[in-house]
């Protein structure tokens, strides 16, 4: 059986973030916006854990309130598998949750639903698109 490097890599990619999760500090700039939503990643880690791909942490705050489940809620964290280069990803985690309240949701996934996850394409012209657009760039600037 044949294993890629980024599948030996990717629990550890994973590990390391959901740890830095935990430790409080983000350092948030915003990437993508308009009057629905706006998009920021956290710089602090911004990891690349395979040779062509990201690990962005975003954060969406949301203009109105949303429900999941039942459950307000108006921010999203979510940890996510960036490629650049076509601009696909993966989800790895999301939290929901009202403002800095506690989370209403938090899902995760394992290093084996992250392989087995489908690479998503962000559609050209919208906020998913400028929002991943500016996060390969400033990662890039940052000479990951």
């Amino acid at each position: 059986m044949r294993t890629s490097l980024g599948a030996l890599l990717l629990p550890f990619a994973l590990g390391c973030a959901d740890a830095a999760a935990r430790d409080g500090r983000h350092l948030w700039l915003p990437v993508a916006g308009d009057s629905l939503y706006r998009i920021s990643i956290d710089t602090s880690r911004i990891t690349r854990p395979t040779y062509r791909t990201y690990l962005i942490w975003y954060r969406t705050d949301h203009a109105m309130t949303h429900l999941y489940k039942g459950q307000p809620f108006n921010l999203e964290v979510v940890g996510s598998l960036l490629r650049c280069g076509d601009l696909a990803y993966k989800v790895v985690s999301v939290d929901m949750s009202m403002g800095s309240e506690s989370p209403i949701s938090q899902q995760r996934a394992d290093a084996n639903d992250v392989a087995l996850q489908p690479w998503r394409h962000a559609e050209r012209g919208t906020i998913e698109w400028s929002a991943a657009r500016r996060s390969c760039d400033l990662a890039r600037e940052r000479g990951l």
